[in-house]
């Protein structure tokens, strides 16, 4: 079966707004008489912090997340807590993407959306924080990239915090997406640059591209089908060859020489 859609997870693939996030959460922590983070993310604080941070918290949905942060201190939220929190959260993250300057986009992401528009395969937007934050996120820097009008269209497919219950499975917003999108998980891959996205889309059935955004190369090709440094090192036409037909290399030796050369990052589907 050949590969049909692309889903694009959110933290790391699409916008390196885990600054912002957890920002937000460091405000809600506080007005909770609970400890921030101190992380300075990404370059300075603790760095024992900073690491537990990564391996545990980075990239969850934050339906997980807020629940695992507060019992971490020994508080349980309720449902009707979580609720709560997570409204002040999604308005604390808008409030502090106002005063973003930068375009905190993945380098690349333009080209590639562009790239899977001329490849006319699907594309899934998916986001473990709440709608209202992906859709302030778009439309601030949709004048300055207008390839992001692909994941904001009305047509568009997307899955986010908020479409999940209150029983949260590992992969479940993966396979909400997939059914949107109409596509069985063997036709379709995942773009994820954290160990929980990674885990959740592998628990889906989705083979996995993993973009070192957020950890070192070598701890990505242990978890993923493929890893590569950016989307620079992607080569599309070699993930197509595995889908249609199990190669993950081009057919002719000379193709694949030169695919060697400009790929040493990846990692072959195990």
């Amino acid at each position: 079966m050949g590969l049909q859609g692309v889903i694009l997870s959110w933290s790391g693939v699409v916008a390196d707004d885990e600054n912002l996030h957890l920002q937000a959460i460091n405000q809600l922590l506080v007005e909770e008489n609970l400890r921030p983070w101190n992380l300075c993310w990404p370059k300075s604080g603790s760095p024992g912090q900073r690491e537990l941070y990564r391996l545990q918290y980075l990239g969850r949905p934050d339906r997980e997340r807020l629940p695992a942060l507060w019992g971490e201190q020994g508080r349980v939220l309720s449902p009707k807590q979580l609720e709560e929190l997570l409204k002040r959260k999604a308005l604390y993250y808008q409030q502090a993407l106002q005063g973003q300057r930068e375009l905190p986009l993945i380098p690349g992401l333009r080209e590639t959306l562009e790239t899977l528009e001329r490849l006319q395969l699907k594309v899934g937007l998916l986001c473990g924080q709440s709608a209202a934050e992906v859709t302030a996120f778009l439309e601030r820097f949709q004048s300055c990239c207008p390839a992001l009008i692909q994941l904001t269209d009305v047509g568009s497919y997307r899955v986010t915090g908020d479409d999940a219950g209150p029983i949260f499975s590992p992969g479940h917003l993966h396979r909400l997406l997939l059914q949107r999108m109409e596509l069985p998980a063997q036709a379709c891959l995942s773009i994820e640059a954290t160990y929980s996205g990674i885990q959740a889309a592998r628990s889906a059935g989705i083979p996995v591209l993993a973009l070192a955004t957020f950890f070192p190369l070598h701890m990505l090709q242990r978890r993923a089908n493929w890893a590569v440094d950016g989307y620079h090192q992607v080569e599309w036409e070699r993930i197509q060859n595995w889908f249609a037909g199990g190669q993950d290399r081009p057919s002719t030796p000379e193709a694949e020489a030169g695919s060697c050369k400009r790929s040493q990052g990846e990692q072959p589907q195990p």
